[in-house]
């Protein structure tokens, strides 16, 4: 049974900062996913022959570092677009075609085509892997085929509304994929489609525990919770922005009601990741100040600053906080047990041989009272 929460009053909260490291390499280290009995983090950096898988500890000093694509027997073929650890500490990674698990060595444990309705291929890019098990084989997972903040649809997407999906998950023990989610029940408008095209993608968390997905797209004014281990029953939460441009729901974004800068371009908040935390708690990442060209029709042209982002924190109930500022520059990685953020450290303004990372902790401000 679908359920529309309505927002209950919101509280203060602040990020704590417990802590930073350095990680030293020439480029960027991206930190996907983290490993707690073993206090590792798991991500990747780029190099001219592809993405290396990277192992770290707590400290920043790199464990493993690998390149694993190739034509080996225990390599994959192409750019990996997803890399996650598993309950057990082991590591899936996710090509366009394919899945591999390794242990923490590397060394391959087990492997498997899937065959989704639409083939991706991120180069540069890559998200943390997505999945859940009903089974008691811990290999017999169902995943999200399509990565979280990644678009497969095209400014074109529009002429059948009514058929897209938002989200699709593919079943290893059955074979099969299944679609949910439609466009046409969501926020957002055929013609507002039209404009984004490309920018328009699934964002989500899936709990691999609980099977709990909480999902939202790039541009939506909700989130809806599913569980995927008893259908698809769940409940819709209205996201409350305080970015002056957005709009309320249940309004749907539609280009005349957005509102324009003085040149005539479109204002929106836009929905960049969904992290869950301790105890039910999951933080939305959000850019505010988005702006999109509404002149170049079939060619989509956003303007965004990914250092003008912004946390809400909810509960599988509501939203609980308003807009949280991150005290400096950064982007949210992925979260820390005890309701802890690993944020990426951003300077567009320097070029330095190591990639910082800052530890925070979200923690209700005292003194506020409603």
């Amino acid at each position: 049974m679908e359920q529309i929460r309505k927002n209950q009053m919101m509280s203060s909260f602040d990020l704590i900062k417990e802590k930073e490291f350095l990680i030293h390499s020439i480029t960027s280290v991206e930190l996907l996913d983290y490993f707690p009995k073993e206090k590792l983090y798991l991500g990747y950096s780029n190099t001219n022959r592809g993405k290396e898988i990277l192992l770290v500890d707590e400290n920043g000093k790199v464990i493993i570092s690998e390149n694993m694509q190739g034509e080996g027997p225990e390599q994959h073929s192409s750019n990996f677009s997803s890399i996650g650890f598993s309950d057990e500490g082991n590591i899936w990674v996710m090509t366009s075609v394919e899945v591999l698990l390794y242990d923490r060595n590397l060394k391959l444990i087990d492997r498997f085509k899937y065959q989704p309705i639409d083939i991706l291929y991120l180069y540069s890019l890559a998200k943390k892997f997505s999945y859940f098990n009903l089974d008691s084989f811990q290999n017999q997972i169902t995943f999200a085929t399509i990565p979280s903040g990644t678009s497969r649809f095209n400014p074109l997407s529009g002429n059948n509304f009514d058929q897209l999906m938002l989200f699709e998950l593919y079943d290893r023990k059955s074979s099969t994929l299944r679609q949910f989610s439609p466009l046409s029940e969501r926020q957002v408008t055929k013609e507002f489609l039209g404009l984004v095209g490309g920018f328009y993608s699934p964002v989500y968390d899936v709990n691999s525990k609980s099977s709990k997905l909480i999902l939202t797209s790039s541009f939506d004014n909700q989130i809806t919770i599913h569980d995927l281990s008893e259908g698809m029953a769940f409940i819709r939460i209205p996201i409350l922005y305080e970015d002056p441009n957005s709009l309320p729901f249940p309004n749907k974004l539609k280009p005349e009601d957005l509102f324009q800068t003085p040149e005539g371009w479109l204002l929106s908040p836009k929905n960049q990741s969904i992290h869950q935390l301790d105890d039910d708690l999951f933080v939305l990442e959000y850019l505010s100040g988005v702006t999109i060209n509404p002149f170049k029709k079939n060619q989509p042209e956003i303007d965004e600053n990914p250092t003008q982002n912004r946390l809400i924190l909810f509960n599988y109930n509501d939203q609980l906080s308003k807009d949280i500022l991150i005290p400096e520059r950064g982007v949210l990685m992925t979260t820390l047990p005890g309701n802890r953020l690993l944020v990426k450290s951003v300077d567009p303004k320097r070029e330095d041989d190591f990639t910082r990372y800052l530890v925070y902790r979200i923690e209700e401000d005292a003194s506020f009272s409603n």
